[in-house]
This record gives C-alpha cells, structure tokens and sequence, in this order.
C-alpha cells in the first residue's frame, strides 16, 4: 500500500502526541565553565577520604585538569537523591556520613581540578517502582530486564521527567562543572544479531503514534526497512527530547555547568541502533561538549571519524576525543601519543582519558601528561 504523508501536520501531531517539546520559552544563555582546557580522566569516586586524595594528587602531578567520575551504573547512582537507589558498595558509608562525591569535589576544586561527572540515563531502578510501564520493551513485547539491562521508555514524557528529577538532585547539591549524558538511549543487546540493532523502544507511546500517522505496526516490518526507519526517528526524536528536557531544567534551576553528549565513532549506525544522535544534539545547541569514544581505533584509522565528528557537531560544540588504555586498546606511551596527535590534528578541540583504573594498571601516567601538554 502506498502511503502519502503530510510530513508538516504529521510532525504536529508527532510532537502534541509524545510532548517532546515543552512551552516553556528559552531560558537566557548562560556563560558556561571552560572545561576544556587540559586533558580530562574517566573514573570514579572512592569510599575513603585517604583514597580520593591520593587519586587527586596524583591527577595534579600529571596535568590533568578534569575529572569525569562515573556516578551510575546498573540503575544506582553515587550523590544524594530520595528518588533512585543509591549505589550499594558505598551505601554503608553514606549511612555512616561519608559522602563519596562530596569529598571527592572538595579535594578536587582544591587542586584545581574541574569534576564533570558521568551519568548514565537509560537504567533504572526505583525511578519505575510504581510505573513498570516506563520500562521499556523489546520487539517481542517483552520489558527489556527480561533479555538485556532495566531500560527507560523514553517516549513517556512522565519517565523523562522522572529520572531528570534525579539527575537534577546531582545538579543541585553538589559544586560539579558538568554532566555527560551517557548510555542516553535506548538499549542493545550484542550477544546475537536479533537483539543487538533496533530492537528496543518498542512502547506503546510510540506504537500508538506509529500507527496513527504512518498506519503501521513497527514490529511487523524488517528492521532496517523504510518504513521501520519512520519509526526509528521516532526513538531518536525521543531521546533528544531527553536532552533538550534536561537542559531545560538546568537553564531553569540557575546552575552554571556544561552539557555533554557521549557517543560512538559511526553516528548514522548508532542513531539507527539505539536511537541516539548526539550530533543532532549538537546540532540543536542542546549540549555544549561532544565526547567522542574513540576507543578501538588504532594510530592511522581514527582521522576520518574525527573528522566526520567535527563537521557534523558544528564550531559552538566542543569535540573532545578518547585516548583507551581501556582493554589495553592503546597500550604503550607511543600509541598514546600518536593517537592524541592524529585526533587533535583532526579537529579535536580536546581530549580524555578511558580510564583511570587501566592507566594506572599499564603505569600510562606520564603519556597523560605529555598529552595534555600538546593542548596547551
């Protein structure tokens, strides 16, 4: 059957239906915190004041300038928050009124050192006790739990909502510099073809709205197909709803912190896969910071997508790439520094570093530091 598509009036009814923008007029631009100047380390927080200094000063001794702590995984979360469970090798600690996060922050604004932490926005826990329609499902109609990790619908404008709320409780009660959206979409599961590229988000939010104005039922066309890829920019257009939502929030809350976005190498793909596109983040001004996981790429094979990352994020979005002692994917100090010169050379405004615990298992310390010297 052939379908003629009023594409203006659907898009109308596209976003009256999912609420993807709200009526709230822009919020003033804001002077955002320059973090970029540096290098920056990807890690975590600590449950003992001992430790986290020790992790400080040797961040200090090495140059780097930001850190971007980890701060969720699994659905818990490491700030305070009455709204999501609290990550629990550490609850003990809080309880007995040590706050990771806060010693954390404390000792590294004292050096210096800007704290951008990263949040992961898909899993949950408690943000859906009481709506286990906000989980999303998979293409079999299953809640994701069932075949890959606890994963928001993000085409519930409540469940934005909700887990804004929590990620709001980070922005206002602790002195952080940023938050990186991570994992902001929806989920994949890699262990077989069926389930590892387009096979979540299938909620009745986008269903309804699906057959409403395409006049089919996504998960009876191939994934890939035209058709399903009308739906697919549904997934995506909710997602970025997500972000534009969050920055609403922080412009509305008076906090002065930069946004960024967490993405991979192939956009197009992952855009298709999980529905996220942090280059149309980038393009809607929604972010102020890509962070481009540049992690398996080898000296000589990450030029291109430096390249495509920097033409599609635009001049106002800064471009930070991936050094990865991660899985031993850059290994020794000449890869570090080859790879930190091919990425700067090819756009990028800055770099970080994937991750603190395998830099210092591989002794990479000082390939930090003479990275971060190219910047300057």
């Amino acid at each position: 059957m052939t379908m003629t598509i009023r594409k203006p009036v659907a898009l109308l009814v596209f976003c009256m239906a999912l609420m993807v923008f709200t009526s709230a007029p822009p919020a003033q631009a804001q002077t955002k915190r320059d973090t970029v100047n540096g290098i920056g380390l990807y890690g975590a927080t600590f449950a003992t004041e001992a430790e986290t200094i020790e992790h400080i000063q040797k961040c200090k001794s090495y140059g780097i300038t930001v850190l971007y702590p980890s701060l969720s995984g699994g659905g818990t979360v490491v700030w305070k928050t009455d709204k999501e469970l609290y990550y629990t090798p550490f609850r003990e600690v809080m309880d007995e009124g040590f706050d990771s996060l806060a010693c954390y922050i404390k000792h590294a604004h004292a050096a210096g050192i800007k704290v951008y932490p990263s949040v992961a926005v898909s899993p949950v826990n408690d943000v859906i006790a009481g709506h286990p329609e906000w989980e999303t499902n998979d293409r079999d109609g299953r809640p994701s739990s069932q075949t890959t990790t606890r994963g928001l619908a993000l085409s519930y404008p409540e469940a934005r909502a909700a887990k804004i709320a929590v990620i709001m409780d980070l922005v206002n009660g602790y002195d952080i510099d940023g938050v990186m959206l991570d994992y902001c979409r929806y989920p994949e599961n890699s262990t077989n073809e069926d389930t590892k590229f387009g096979y979540y988000g299938y909620d009745k939010p986008l269903l309804d709205v699906c057959q409403s104005i395409y006049g089919f039922d996504p998960r009876q066309e191939p994934i890939g197909s035209p058709r399903w890829e009308l739906f697919n920019q549904m997934r995506i257009d909710t997602v970025t709803a997500f972000v534009r939502e969050f920055k609403e929030a922080v412009e509305a809350s008076g906090r002065d912190i930069r946004i960024g976005g967490f993405g991979d190498t192939n956009p197009a793909y992952e855009a298709r896969m999980c529905g996220r596109s942090v280059p149309a983040w980038a393009q809607a001004g929604l972010i102020d910071d890509y962070f481009l996981a540049t992690y398996t790429q080898q000296p000589g094979e990450m030029t291109d997508q430096v390249v495509l990352a920097r033409e599609l994020a635009g001049s106002d979005v800064k471009l930070l790439t991936a050094l990865s002692p991660f899985n031993r994917f850059h290994s020794t100090h000449e890869i570090m520094l080859q790879v930190a010169k091919e990425q700067l050379a090819a756009g990028a405004d800055g770099l970080w570093i994937y991750r603190s615990d395998y830099l210092e298992e591989m002794d990479l310390w000082h390939s930090a530091q003479a990275a971060a010297e190219m910047i300057r």
